[in-house]
């Protein structure tokens, strides 16, 4: 997409009459607007981490029923900090994850270059490991990481009988568990359980804020107490002992305020939506039904033909309906649906009439263009 067609997005997003995947775009200004009026903003500012940082890590800890949390600016350093640990606590750089991790796909191999990881893959099969390949890796391990969802595989799952098997398999061989848990929030409802209990069974868990909980960014790892002490050099090592975080931090709780009793409506409705995107013939949403309020799904239309087709529609209709397509390598569009509170107006009759008449306006672009 064109830097015209992104500013052309943005701004008919904003004044989009309904939404189906993602937010309404917010102003800079509206969002320190929204930002000022948090509970916590007439405080003190955070120094170096306490303050209302330690109020969201306290916060954070208790939600996953651990006894420790702390707070990192950014996702990537959370989990390279953590891993880092784990692989100083064993002696040993190996750690088992997915290929598809997201430290194997979107972190310029900082395991590696920065962290000093090798990476082992109990599977390359596109679906989380299981505890018997994990059993089968061979030599030693200083942590088996699980991504929950797997994102790269469409917010992917394991079932809760998968799950508690392989940090069984983990536990067995002495080996500690760690949930990459960027959405863990919003997988209570396809587990079965609780955060607290679907955390019990790992030894540290990084969460994030920014995603289901609308945040400006930031992390939080949760751990035992001995663990998060370990942690702390590393943040500063890696640069992320801030002077001052407030304002992503009081988007945070925010965040955790507003949206996380609302989650499980989410993921309802997107069972709703994918299964009337299913009914459009050149649509195929992944995993089906979802696991979260988040899946892919794959378009026999070409990216250009569907994302310009989604734009007119949007300025001529003010109906925004799956946007942000790319090529996905095979002369289709890859996308992915991210149902909210706006979605949840959609009717399974009007994703499919309002899909319909954008996929025949692209279907006609790429005829024609041809």
């Amino acid at each position: 997409m064109t830097d015209d067609a992104r500013t052309r997005m943005w701004t008919a997003s904003r004044r989009a009459t309904r939404i189906l995947s993602g937010e309404r775009p917010l102003t800079m200004a509206e969002r320190l607007t929204a930002l000022a009026a948090a509970p916590l903003a007439d405080g003190r500012p955070d120094a170096y981490g306490d303050g209302v940082v330690e109020v969201l890590e306290r916060r954070v800890a208790d939600l996953l029923g651990k006894p420790a949390a702390l707070w990192f600016p950014t996702g990537t350093m959370a989990q390279q900090a953590m891993l880092r640990v784990w692989a100083d606590r064993a002696g040993t750089p190996r750690v088992a994850l997915h290929p598809a991790h997201h430290t194997q796909v979107h972190e310029e191999d900082a395991g590696r270059l920065l962290t000093g990881l090798d990476p082992v893959f109990p599977t390359t099969e596109p679906r989380h490991p299981t505890a018997a390949e994990l059993t089968a890796t061979p030599g030693p391990l200083a942590a088996a990481v699980l991504e929950l969802p797997l994102q790269e595989l469409g917010y992917l799952l394991p079932t809760w009988d998968e799950y508690a098997a392989f940090t069984d398999a983990a536990h067995d061989r002495g080996i500690p568990v760690h949930l990459d848990g960027a959405r863990l929030w919003e997988s209570t409802r396809h587990l079965g359980h609780p955060l607290a209990e679907i955390a019990a069974r790992a030894d540290s868990v990084y969460v994030s804020f920014y995603k289901a909980f609308g945040g400006l960014s930031g992390a939080v790892v949760a751990a035992e107490p001995d663990v998060v002490e370990a942690l702390l050099p590393w943040r500063v090592r890696y640069g992320g002992n801030v002077y001052m975080q407030f304002p992503a931090v009081l988007a945070a709780l925010d965040g955790l305020d507003a949206r996380l009793d609302r989650l499980d409506a989410w993921v309802d409705h997107a069972v709703v939506v994918a299964r009337a995107l299913a009914q459009l013939p050149e649509l195929h949403p992944t995993p089906f039904p979802p696991h979260i309020e988040q899946f892919s799904v794959r378009a026999d239309v070409p990216a250009d033909a569907l994302n310009a087709a989604v734009l007119a529609d949007l300025e001529a209709t003010g109906e925004r309906w799956v946007h942000g397509w790319d090529d996905d390598g095979n002369g289709g569009a890859a996308g992915e649906v991210t149902v909210g509170d706006a979605g949840l107006a959609w009717s399974a009759d009007d994703v499919v009439t309002v899909g319909r008449r954008i996929l025949d306006r692209a279907l006609a672009t790429d005829r024609s263009a041809s």
